[in-house]
């Protein structure tokens, strides 16, 4: 017997499974508008009044419409300007400190693609290797650049700084921990072979301290020493090095503040999170930063702002999406409101055949 190409005749193969089909009357259409629109305004209405209990201010300190002037023309200027912010209404903190750009695309393809995920991870990666991943800042001269790529090697470098002296509540201050993602920490690591050890003096060899002999020495701005050693220092360009005394040589990749950099934004103009002050503000409090000005945006009609905002039940302050929600649900609900008049003044009965043309 020649064998057959024909399917078997069960239900499935033969396409005789059980189907139904929704037969949209103007009943149905009318229930199903109404369902959207009770959905969707009072969602919308509750994330309105989330967004408008969320207090935010923002201070442009560079660019076309900067209200305090610390524009600079060149990277690495150093202007020092102050900015303050007074509370116009009782706030409850914490208050979140965040930093904002516009005109700067950090969504670019080559952008986002440039770095190496396992260099970051702390391995050895090979110079052909990062030539393929992070294809610009792989080298400065002889050195090979720890971590390589445009992302890693424009990273954002204004200081903020609270003034707890002059700023009322007094003594408080800006918390610049636990600003990135958890996620992030399996993420960024420093280099194998790296090694650190906290010392109350230098008096002690690097041996003692079980460091190789050559370490070097670092004093944090609290004051606490260490000890620190990093593999092929002849050969590579770490990141505390990239970074002068912003990049901490005991931190290097694992700095918050790179973290968040490196997550880059969707959006031309998006803000990142600096740091937060703890406590409640009342009316007229005040807050003041001194800012150092180091990153140059003119070059690109960029703008930089610093920004204070609190964080509501959804987040911070975005009206828009509270917004589209009443709108869409009002859409339907004129909809369902058409189709009912319509339905009154012209009603059309199911399956009457006067309405078919056989033309």
């Amino acid at each position: 017997m020649e064998p057959s190409n024909r399917p078997k005749g069960d239900a499935f193969r033969q396409q005789k499974l059980t189907a139904w089909q929704p037969i949209m009357t103007p009943l149905k259409v009318v229930v199903i508008f109404f369902a959207i629109a009770v959905c969707f305004i009072p969602t919308g209405l509750t994330l309105l009044s989330s967004s408008n209990e969320v207090y935010e201010e923002r201070v442009v300190y560079d660019g076309s419409d900067q209200t305090v002037d610390c524009s600079i023309t060149t990277e690495g200027q150093g202007k020092v300007c102050t900015i303050q912010f007074t509370f116009t209404e009782d706030v409850d903190g914490p208050v979140y400190v965040y930093y904002e750009m516009e005109n700067f695309y950090q969504n670019h393809r080559r952008y986002v693609s440039s770095r190496d995920p396992f260099q970051l991870e702390g391995d050895e990666v090979g110079k052909s290797d990062l030539e393929t991943s992070c294809d610009s800042f792989v080298t400065n001269g002889s050195l090979i650049i720890n971590p390589c790529g445009l992302i890693a090697n424009s990273l954002f470098t204004d200081v903020f700084t609270l003034d707890s002296t002059n700023s009322i509540p007094q003594n408080s201050t800006l918390d610049e921990s636990g600003i990135a993602w958890a996620s992030d920490d399996v993420k960024f690591k420093q280099p194998s072979g790296f090694k650190s050890k906290a010392v109350n003096n230098f008096g002690t060899s690097c041996t003692a301290e079980g460091l190789p002999v050559d370490c070097q020495q670092y004093t944090d701005s609290s004051g606490q020493k260490y000890l620190f050693y990093y593999p092929d220092e002849d050969d590579v360009q770490y990141l505390y090095e990239s970074y002068p005394g912003l990049i901490s040589p005991i931190d290097g990749v694992t700095d918050e503040h790179f973290k968040v950099w490196m997550r880059p934004a969707a959006l031309p103009t998006f803000r990142k999170l600096y740091g937060k002050v703890e406590g409640d503000f009342q009316a007229n409090d005040t807050l003041i930063f001194s800012v150092t000005a180091n990153y140059e945006v003119d070059s690109f009609d960029g703008s930089k702002a610093l920004l204070l905002s609190t964080v509501g039940e959804f987040g911070g302050k975005n009206p828009y999406l509270g917004v589209a929600f009443v709108v869409v649900g009002c859409i339907s609900l004129m909809f369902a409101l058409l189709f009912v008049v319509k339905q009154m003044v012209s009603p059309r009965a199911k399956a009457d055949a006067s309405l078919l043309n056989w033309t």
